[in-house]
């Protein structure tokens, strides 16, 4: 089956109805047939009985309806999933209990996109975030292309029409009403009067208009919006503008004072800001989907908790890097600060947490000498310091949950970045990100990026050969590509031909200055209890790409349950992989790793496999 089968799909209905899988446009057939569909994905996952979906098609049923819809539950079926064995029960579009669902699963609607990001923004909004609520409640309009359910018939098309259609003026106000908070008062104008002329007997327009116009010293264009709102209203309705809209118009005729903007004081006026960030790297390269995940989840408010990701992945792969790319691009959202800490020491030992506390409470201003003892009274007091203030918290190369857990905000102003090797799987998150090694077309242009053109650039088979070499493990990668920009009258070839494709020596050639691969990996490998480093060195000798439980158990002669806990265990700190269930392997690098470690622990040579040599 072809990729673009298995793609998820994409459905529009704030709009013309759609269907996208990939980049391939769904033809889903005559208008009545789209309002099956709709009709369904409206339900969100809720199964609806086939005379529903009559009533939802028809105010008038012609006969043999029921026959018809079935067809073109099949016909939708054949469209959204071409080529799928016909399964009634799974895949997309569902029958259950004497009617159909379409599942959730592996494919997404706009109308609850939608929603979801309103929602958002008005948790926002009543909080007083509101450059947060303006983001979310732009991002929710961008949802639209044109009138809900388009071309589409039946009752139900007609009463979702409505509904949808109210819901994204409601989206207008209050993304205008946001705008108003944040000052925007000449922006919002022409907006605003185009609304009103559209709407002109919603009085919530009116009051945002008139409010809009007074802060641009427009007082008399804001009454006369008052006196055409009244006039409309007498003359279509009989009634009175409501008390809201008649007490604005008398505050601007008094000139209220209230009415002008207050005087924003920051959380933090008075209080130090730190902003301890470390500097984004100039060739930062790839991970746009991981990035982009980590930004969405953390920018959607979910409650009272902070807003915390935790990025995963072994020793090198990049998860630092990802983080601190992240936070830059978060960083003006937390104009009270950004606090930074590597939780791992230099030997690899764990930092205690009360000496990060400490850390974080003296750059928030707090004097040395009322600091309180005990990791409790002084996580408490940075809960006090962090309250109510818009921080960002980076905590970079966690051990475990319990060190996280004593330096976490209270407050959901605050939001959290952690990285570890470890997954920390009992750690509250938002959101949970696994680095891999960088696609091959990423890491050669990350290899690009920090060698530089110079002079006589390698050839790019070159490139591929030697990020095949490092792992396309970002750490190694960069080392490589330093060495080499580092002399630019060298060939690649060269470089390689150096050391790097024999194993006995590839990790002492990924070294430079501060940075080294092997020193990397053996922060992991100390932290290993002396089960798990046996059979993480001995493990490394098993032929083939990957092993089973069954091999491992055999080559380590211990009982399969005791093998296989041992097994995940490594899989947990990053220093094993599992590509699948029952299966486990090595990274290249870290085979290598662990061959020497092997070699050193029981004083024989390891055999090392050969490798093709450089083009």
């Amino acid at each position: 089956m072809s990729d673009v089968h298995t793609a998820p799909l994409t459905f529009a209905l704030l709009g013309t109805p759609r269907a996208r899988r990939g980049d391939e446009e769904v033809n889903l057939g005559p208008p009545q047939q789209q309002a099956v569909l709709a009709a369904l994905l409206l339900r969100r996952g809720q199964t609806m009985s086939v005379e529903e979906l009559v009533a939802a098609v028809w105010s008038d049923p012609p006969a043999g309806a029921v026959s018809v819809v079935r067809t073109y539950i099949s016909r939708l079926r054949s469209a959204l999933e071409p080529g799928r064995h016909r399964s009634r029960t799974t895949g997309l579009l569902r029958s259950a209990q004497s009617g159909y669902c379409v599942s959730r699963a592996g494919s997404v609607c706009d109308v609850e996109l939608f929603d979801r990001d309103l929602q958002a923004a008005e948790r926002y909004f009543a909080e007083g975030l509101f450059p947060d609520a303006r983001e979310l409640l732009g991002r929710a309009l961008g949802h639209w292309s044109g009138p809900p359910l388009a071309g589409l018939p039946g009752p139900l098309a007609h009463s979702e029409r409505r509904r949808l259609t109210e819901l994204h003026l409601l989206c207008q106000e209050r993304a205008l009403e946001t705008d108003l908070k944040l000052g925007r008062y000449q922006q919002v104008v022409p907006e605003l009067i185009r609304l009103t002329s559209e709407h002109p007997l919603r009085e919530r327009l009116r009051q945002l208009l008139m409010l809009a116009l007074y802060h641009c010293d427009r007082q008399a264009e804001a009454l006369a919006v008052y006196h055409d709102a009244r006039s409309v209203l007498v003359e279509e309705l009989g009634i009175e503008p409501t008390p809201p809209l008649q007490a604005l118009h008398g505050r601007i005729l008094a000139g209220d004072p209230g009415l002008l903007p207050p005087v924003d004081v920051p959380a933090s006026a008075g209080l130090k800001i730190p902003a301890q960030l470390p500097a984004h790297l100039a060739d930062f390269t790839g991970r746009v989907r991981e990035a982009d995940t980590l930004c969405s989840a953390l920018i959607t408010p979910a409650g009272f908790a902070p807003p915390t990701a935790v990025i995963t992945g072994m020793g090198g792969v990049g998860k630092t890097a990802l983080a601190v790319h992240v936070a830059h691009r978060l960083r003006e959202r937390y104009a009270d600060g950004q606090l930074y800490a590597d939780l791992t020491a230099p030997d690899g030992s764990r930092v205690p947490p009360d000496l990060v506390l400490r850390h974080f409470l003296t750059a928030l201003g707090e004097p040395m000498a009322g600091l309180p003892e005990g990791l409790d009274r002084r996580a408490a007091m940075f809960r006090s310091r962090v309250s109510g203030r818009r921080m960002l918290i980076l905590l970079d190369n966690a051990c475990d949950v319990a060190q996280v857990c004593a330096l976490l905000p209270g407050s959901a102003h605050c939001t959290v970045i952690v990285t570890s090797r470890a997954t920390l799987g009992s750690l509250p998150t938002s959101v949970r990100v696994a680095v891999e090694p960088m696609a091959p077309d990423s890491a050669a242009l990350m290899f690009t990026r920090v060698a530089g053109g110079g002079s006589a650039p390698p050839r790019a088979e070159q490139v591929r050969t030697v990020v095949e070499l490092c792992g396309r493990l970002p750490l190694a990668i960069r080392i490589v590509a330093a060495r080499h920009a580092a002399r630019p009258g060298w060939d690649l070839a060269d470089t390689v031909e150096e050391g790097l494709r024999d194993e006995r020596t590839r990790l002492a050639e990924l070294r430079l200055d501060d940075l080294s691969v092997e020193r990397s990996f053996d922060l992991g490998y100390r932290r290993l209890t002396a089960r798990q480093a046996r059979a993480f060195r001995e493990l490394a000798g098993v032929d083939g790409p990957y092993f089973t439980v069954t091999e491992a158990a055999r080559a380590l002669d211990w009982e399969p349950a005791d093998t296989v806990r041992v097994l995940e265990s490594l899989v947990d700190v990053s220093m094993l992989e599992s590509p699948r269930l029952g299966q486990y392997a090595f990274h290249d690098l870290m085979r290598v790793f662990a061959r020497q470690r092997a070699s050193r622990s029981s004083g024989e040579p390891v055999r090392y496999a050969e490798l093709s040599s450089l083009d």
